[in-house]
């Protein structure tokens, strides 16, 4: 019970980390408006204003890969605390800029610090949870980013740039001042042969029962994982390559799913279901849906396991979005009377998160921390984001292309022929990881 709380800790930490992130990812939904607007504090232009939202991906592009160089010799209790300096300096940035360039810099910075911490945070959570709340906890640390998400949404409409700023500001300063009392992960501190304190960090964590135990299963991995030095290209080894295409399909199909782009351009959907339903109604329902659903996944995942939540998510996002590409392809190319059920744009998107929150929301952010041996962490966890933030853009783009080209159909279409090929993936080589202890899961995918 008393290990149980201090995971509690650990996740409540992590959460206020994940709010940070959605609450920089989805700034740009509330004002970028008001920086186009007449009155916008910045003077910019439409193509220039197409960079804010840009650059913080690219800079979450560059944490990711900054991580695969300070992984192995920073710790990761270290990491996050030191990255939330710099978002703290990017906040206050942000809230009393004058110029783009200034908005730029504080919206790459946050980009960098947040990218390098949360894809630190996942192997830390993953090294620090017992296997009995692990799914819980990580799932419910990825949901809090749609709250982050919403948050922003919300206090958009009321506040302005620089009071939001302000108040998100200080996030940051809980993180800090909260992380300094954790512990590193025992997996790290033994890679670094601090046995002594690996063993403090398990009874502080577990209770003093079979901490022998478990401080002998961690050893005699690592162990073994010392036998091979491990360069980055050794996660193309063949012993990996099941674990390495799992990953990149998990991560893929999360994307070309369309979430990011949906999540990005919400409001052009939403428009698309006339007066139906406002925008801001229309955002917070769509977010509320993502929230209760990710937290109903969260409570599953350890119970039912991974991987039906993955195959039942990936399932009803298919559909979904096979009937959303039905309902548009209707409409404009046979160009049929829809104008009865003008609120089937907004249900479509809804009931998309509703499906998307069962799964592939939250369970393949954590995916590369269950797959990899803890040597492997840091590359794996870089490569699974850098391909999150890459895509990401390249989705993005491909959205906003094939809808003013060719219709709002064809993107729909082609995210449900994506997401059916991450299906099988998950299908073929996903193992299932419930009630198993990380080396149990190094153990079975390397047979």
């Amino acid at each position: 019970m008393i290990a149980h709380y201090a995971h509690y800790i650990q996740c409540a930490l992590g959460s206020l980390l994940t709010i940070c992130c959605g609450f920089n990812y989805a700034w740009t939904s509330p004002y970028l408006p008001i920086l186009l607007s007449e009155d916008s504090p910045i003077s910019m232009s439409a193509e220039e204003s197409s960079w804010i939202g840009t650059i913080y991906l690219l800079g979450g592009l560059c944490g990711s890969l900054l991580l695969s160089a300070v992984g192995h010799l920073i710790g990761r209790k270290t990491i996050l605390i030191w990255t939330c300096l710099p978002v703290c300096a990017s906040l206050a940035l942000i809230a009393f800029a004058k110029t783009l360039f200034q908005l730029l810099i504080g919206r790459i910075i946050a980009g960098v610090s947040l990218g390098l911490a949360f894809s630190t945070l996942q192997i830390y959570l993953s090294e620090i949870t017992d296997r009995e709340v692990r799914g819980l906890l990580c799932s419910t640390v990825s949901v809090m980013t749609y709250v982050g998400m919403m948050v922003v949404n919300v206090i958009g409409t009321y506040m302005s740039i620089k009071i939001s700023s302000l108040v998100c500001l200080t996030v940051p300063v809980l993180i800090f001042i909260g992380f300094i009392s954790m512990p590193e992960p025992p997996n790290y501190l033994l890679m670094k042969g601090r046995r002594e304190e690996a063993r403090q960090c398990l009874v502080s964590l577990k209770g003093s029962d079979q901490v022998d135990h478990n401080l002998h299963a961690i050893i005699k991995v690592i162990d073994q994982e010392r036998l091979n030095k491990t360069p980055f290209t050794s996660m193309f080894k063949k012993i990996h390559r099941r674990k390495l295409l799992t990953l990149l399909g998990l991560r893929v199909a999360q994307q070309f799913s369309g979430a990011t782009a949906f999540n990005l351009y919400t409001q052009t959907v939403l428009q698309e279901a006339g007066d139906s339903i406002s925008p801001l109604r229309g955002t917070v329902i769509l977010y509320t849906t993502q929230i209760v659903f990710s937290g109903i996944s969260s409570l599953l995942v350890d119970k039912l396991g991974r991987r039906p939540l993955l195959i039942t998510s990936a399932l009803g996002t298919i559909c979904v979005l096979l009937a959303g590409g039905s309902f548009f392809f209707v409409r404009d190319v046979v160009e049929m009377d829809t104008s009865h059920a003008s609120y089937m744009p907004a249900l479509i998107l809804i009931t998309f998160m509703l499906s998307y929150g069962l799964g592939l929301q939250t369970l393949p952010n954590f995916s590369a921390t269950k797959l990899f041996p803890t040597n492997l962490k840091p590359y794996a966890c870089t490569l699974g984001d850098v391909v999150f933030y890459t895509f990401g853009v390249i989705v993005s783009e491909y959205f906003q292309f094939t809808k003013d080209n060719f219709g709002m159909f064809v993107p729909f279409w082609s995210f449900a022929i994506c997401c059916s090929i991450g299906l099988v993936i998950v299908v073929i080589f996903m193992p299932e990881t419930k009630n198993k202890t990380l080396e149990d899961i190094q153990i079975e995918l390397n047979h």
